[in-house]
């Protein structure tokens, strides 16, 4: 009797950790989708902004009442949008600096500005301080490489030579090429360093299930 207990809990042991890992796995894409979107609809902002200023329609003349129509709107969309969505909330305090694209692994992730456990969760983080992308120097990003949260640099041990990684930041894309890839301790942080071209650097973890090092993936921006 006793044998046949324990297998019904280990049955339903095993049943709710896959859950578990199921529902953390679908909130991951989920959170995914919707910063990509964000980052999206602001990049649309900034076309629609250049757009306005181009345009010589509008001049600096006040219509009489238009200030009282105005508030009214805003107060409207504020009383709308009083109650914030999971990922509005996620955001709060953070900020989407990017977008990671690496054609050969089939990865598209938001970049989140900071390296913490909050902003490594559901994204790629930017190391602060350090380029940004296209810009010379060393661009560093960071990402975990689980099978639940934060897979984005799963396999990117998988990366040679001559492939494509990525980067979107505001309205501009830059395409770098993979040069090199090797294995550090978690302690030699000169991979964080400067460097004198336009300069990538992916960080994560390995080996996979112990973590004790660091893999690191390198490419030069493309001059194409």
């Amino acid at each position: 009797m006793l044998k046949k207990y324990l297998s019904y809990i280990l049955i339903i042991t095993g049943i709710a950790i896959i859950s578990i890992a199921l529902y953390q796995k679908i909130s991951t894409s989920y959170y995914q989708k919707k910063l990509v979107e964000e980052y999206d609809r602001h990049i649309s902002m900034l076309n629609s902004d250049v757009n306005e200023e181009s345009e010589v329609v509008q001049s600096e003349v006040e219509i009489p009442g238009e200030e009282i129509k105005q508030e009214s709107r805003e107060e409207h969309v504020e009383e709308v949008h009083e109650e914030k969505s999971p990922v509005e909330k996620y955001l709060e305090g953070k900020e989407i600096s990017g977008i990671i694209e690496i054609p050969k692994l089939n990865v598209k992730s938001a970049i989140l500005e900071g390296t913490d456990d909050s902003a490594l969760k559901y994204t790629v983080g930017h190391y602060p301080e350090t380029a940004n992308p296209g810009e010379k120097r060393n661009c560093v990003l960071l990402g975990h490489r689980n099978y639940v949260y934060g897979h984005f640099f799963r396999r990117i041990d998988e990366l040679e030579p001559g492939d494509q990684v990525i980067l979107k930041k505001d309205a501009e894309t830059y395409t770098y090429i993979v040069t090199e890839s090797f294995v550090v301790s978690p302690e030699e942080v000169w991979v964080l360093d400067n460097t004198e071209d336009a300069t990538v650097t992916m960080i994560t973890c390995t080996p996979m299930i112990t973590y004790t090092d660091r893999l690191i993936v390198r490419g030069v921006l493309s001059d194409k």
